[in-house]
């Protein structure tokens, strides 16, 4: 595929056939549209035209009975079939609401219980319609983004296209653990009581025993329904006023299944009547007035109706598509209180005082333990550290252990989070705050300034600190106390949300052009949700780390097109998620002169960029099967390594042995077929070593965004002394001018032994270097006779350990 920046390369399901409907969608749009202001108008009429036609469509039913009909005529009831990569439109949750809102623009027309076959609007055509307008309002808030005299203009229309379409972006059993953490907090909900008028286990409750009773109506009358027709009795034997009343039920007047009232949700849930119309009116919307905007226009304009789970009339709820999910609940709490704080002081403003606290502290807790998790339990080596930086970062050398600090303009900082972890630090800020209605309607000014707030100030603070780290092994306490971080060798910087960013993560490009990310080196923003996902997925710190390299790197900003992280973090699992590096960075990581050759050059400049499509249903079934919401048992996808990687990647971990974290992503980094060249390698070494004396040995070398290393592997026979090769692995470093090196010992069976790790490059001296002439080393010419082995995998078909999204859409 070809596009102005060169080819595209389309990774993933659902990116060709999207990308074709789009086209042929525009081209259609676009027949008499001589420029964009006349395709911006033909979009509009295509929006105003399918909700004219949306209404006719629905005209003369009840809106209740409609909804509730749709809910179940659409599903999914089980997961096990359910392929996000082919989802479409028609089907979605998006769709729903949009009938939804149409009706209530309609004026939510209601008809009386007859008895009666009152039928159903067609839901095809219905669901046809509501597609149409989604495409549309999609397709134009893009288009309006593009046109936008604001820096983060494009961004915003593609923000806002996101956030019209897509539903259920977390996976229900994070979603609700997350929730518990911070709304179950007791601080959290005597605010919610007093503010609100119930809790989230009030909520929980009322959620549960509505959908109960929605569930027990309609598959009690179809059971009902089919045990008659199965009993094989004839129509005489039946009770037809009985069965006509459970099929019109399903068929017809599906509100007597489909809503509630307060004094039913109540009786159900165990909680005050008062209570459970609190929650179901708090998260429903109703018949709007005659002067207000068309609800269909509002969400085409990015304006969404919010809270949204219900709608009310006469005393009933109808319950929607999505009722009171967990994956919209805090924001939806959050409008409430901060509504409530609006404009108020007193206990208002106290209340909400006290829930940004609580959410501030309990996001930093969640991303702590996740990280460490993804870091073999490892511990931060602090929280809510205050430590002394520089006003400019031009004097940030002058803030070094022994440096003169007289004169340097100082100012007291935080930092959220630090790992320091086997030579490797993570420098971690935490947002939780949320991104604002306005810039998720496509607000470019305002989604500049929630970016400012939140991107901009946590890379600038988590910048400050790496380069701290970097230039002066440490960091000053505001007590005075020097901080040794001498240790380090990598740095990373994350910036962790609590919010959904959709694309935006993935628009780092973008992000740093119009200075959001003015840093030389690229964050990993990751959402709360996707960073504990991620924790549960990988099998191995060492892989952690790999993918962190790869995540942070400036050729895969540019590079890459996507709206969810999860697809770039199984698009890495399968293999995936590799651009060559430029040749001339590699050329520096090596000890000799190697002209660079115009066809590397040519095959780095040439990379095609990446479209990333939907990359998850893999993972999505494994979570399906975890919540309970699929009967079909899915695997955990893993990334596959060679054996002698796994075992070492397993052994170290678990003895947390030098270079465990480092060198492991390393060896991760490397191709299948570089794995598998080295395993064969390692393998013909064992052999030859059984019955000798003598160790027999490989070595190896790589180069990384995180510098050189090498490795020898030596495979020892029994009562064979391996005294001379600490001497020899340090020579060959040197010589080699790795950053780090790492000796392998094995048995001659092919199980690892032991390992020696030098975690540094070793201090260039004259004497030495004369030493290193007459130790009998392999010549450089002949160990870099060829480049070091290539990271570039085969992209394979994921596959479970042996014995956007839309994580979950109902």
């Amino acid at each position: 595929m070809n596009s102005e920046y060169g080819r595209v390369e389309v990774v993933g399901s659902g990116v060709t056939g999207s990308l074709t409907r789009a086209a042929a969608y525009i081209r259609q749009l676009s027949q008499n549209a001589s420029n964009v202001d006349d395709l911006l108008t033909r979009l509009g009429e295509a929006i105003a035209s399918a909700r004219l036609a949306l209404e006719k469509c629905l005209h003369g039913y009840d809106s209740f009975d409609t909804l509730a009909f749709l809910r179940f005529a659409v599903g999914p009831w089980d997961f096990s079939e359910m392929r996000e990569s082919q989802s479409q439109v028609e089907n979605s949750q998006a769709a729903q609401d949009v009938i939804a809102l149409t009706l209530l623009g309609m004026g939510l027309p209601r008809q009386p219980l007859t008895g009666e076959n009152s039928g159903q609007p067609n839901p095809g055509k219905a669901l046809g319609l509501a597609a149409d307008i989604v495409r549309a309002a999609q397709t134009r808030a893009v288009l309006q983004g593009q046109r936008v005299d604001q820096p983060l203009g494009a961004l915003a229309g593609e923000f806002m296209g996101y956030e019209l379409s897509v539903r259920g972006r977390q996976y229900e059993s994070i979603a609700k653990e997350l929730n518990t953490g911070l709304l179950g907090d007791p601080t959290v909900a005597t605010v919610m009581a007093n503010t609100l008028g119930f809790t989230l286990d009030d909520i929980r409750a009322v959620r549960e025993a509505s959908v109960a009773l929605l569930n027990e109506r309609f598959f009690g009358a179809r059971d009902r329904v089919g045990d008659a027709v199965q009993s094989g009795a004839g129509i005489e034997d039946i009770d037809a006023d009985a069965f006509g009343r459970d099929m019109n039920l399903m068929m017809n007047e599906c509100r007597l299944f489909g809503a509630v009232s307060a004094v039913e949700a109540a009786g159900r849930a165990g909680v005050e009547e008062s209570t459970a119309k609190a929650v179901l009116e708090y998260f429903s919307t109703s018949r709007p007035a005659d002067s207000e905007a068309n609800p269909v226009i509002r969400f085409a304009q990015g304006e969404r109706v919010v809270p949204w789970g219900c709608i009310a009339d006469d005393g009933e709820y109808l319950i929607l598509n999505g009722f009171l999910g967990e994956d919209e609940l805090r924001r939806n709490i959050e409008r409430g209180l901060a509504a409530a704080a609006a404009g108020k002081r007193g206990s208002a403003g106290k209340a909400w005082s006290k829930y940004d606290g609580r959410r501030a502290a309990y996001s930093e807790s969640k991303a702590a333990a996740a990280l460490s998790k993804l870091l073999a339990g490892v511990e931060p080596r602090w929280e809510g550290q205050k430590y002394i930086g520089p006003v400019s970062t031009d004097h940030t050398a002058s803030l070094g252990k022994d440096a003169d600090r007289t004169g340097v303009q100082t100012r007291e900082f935080e930092s959220d989070l630090l790992f320091v972890v086997d030579g490797v630090a993570l420098c971690v800020e935490v947002k939780a705050g949320s991104v604002t209605e306005k810039a998720r309607g496509g607000n470019a000014k305002r989604l500049a300034s929630d970016l400012q707030k939140t991107l901009k100030e946590g890379n600038e603070q988590a910048d400050r600190l790496t380069n701290l780290i970097r230039t002066n092994q440490g960091v000053w306490s505001v007590d005075g106390e020097w901080i040794d971080l001498a240790s380090v060798r990598e740095v990373h910087s994350i910036i962790v949300m609590l919010d959904d960013m959709g694309p935006l993560s993935l628009s780092m490009n973008e992000l740093a052009h119009k200075g959001i990310i003015d840093t030389d080196e690229v964050p990993w923003i990751v959402s709360m949700h996707d960073l504990i996902v991620i924790s549960r997925t990988i099998d191995h710190s060492a892989q952690f780390l790999e993918y962190l390299r790869r995540r942070r790197g400036r050729k895969l900003a540019t590079m890459v097109n996507g709206v969810d992280e999860l697809d770039m973090f199984m698009w890495f699992l399968t293999g995936g998620m590799y651009f060559e590096p430029d040749p001339r960075d590699v050329a520096a990581q090596l000890p000799i002169d190697r002209p660079i050759k115009a066809s590397d050059m040519r095959r780095y400049e040439e990379q095609s960029r990446v479209r990333l499509g939907t990359l998850t249903d893999p993972l999505d079934a494994w979570f399906y099967s975890r919540e309970g919401l699929s009967h079909a048992h899915a695997p955990k996808p893993i990334r596959q390594e060679e054996p002698w990687v796994e075992q070492y990647l397993a052994a170290s971990e678990s003895a947390k042995s030098p270079g465990w974290l480092r060198f492991g992503a390393d060896l991760v980094g490397l191709s299948d077929s570089a794995q598998r060249d080295i395993g064969k390698k390692l393998k013909e070494q064992c052999h030859q070593a059984r019955g000798g004396h003598i160790e027999r040995s490989l070595t190896t070398h790589g180069t990384t965004s995180a510098g050189p290393w090498l490795l020898t592997a030596a495979a020892v026979p029994e009562g064979a002394s391996i005294d001379h090769l600490p001497e020899y692995i340090d020579a060959k470093q040197y010589q080699t001018r790795s950053s780090r090196s790492m000796l392998l010992l094995y048995e001659t069976d092919g199980s690892l032994s032991g390992s020696r790790y030098r975690s540094e490059p070793q201090p260039r001296t004259a004497d030495r270097d004369a030493a290193i002439k007459v130790t009998p080393l392999r010549s450089l010419a002949a160990t870099f006779n060829k480049v070091p082995p290539s990271a570039r995998r085969t992209t394979r078909q994921l596959r479970g350990k042996r014995g956007k999204k839309n994580r979950r859409r109902r």
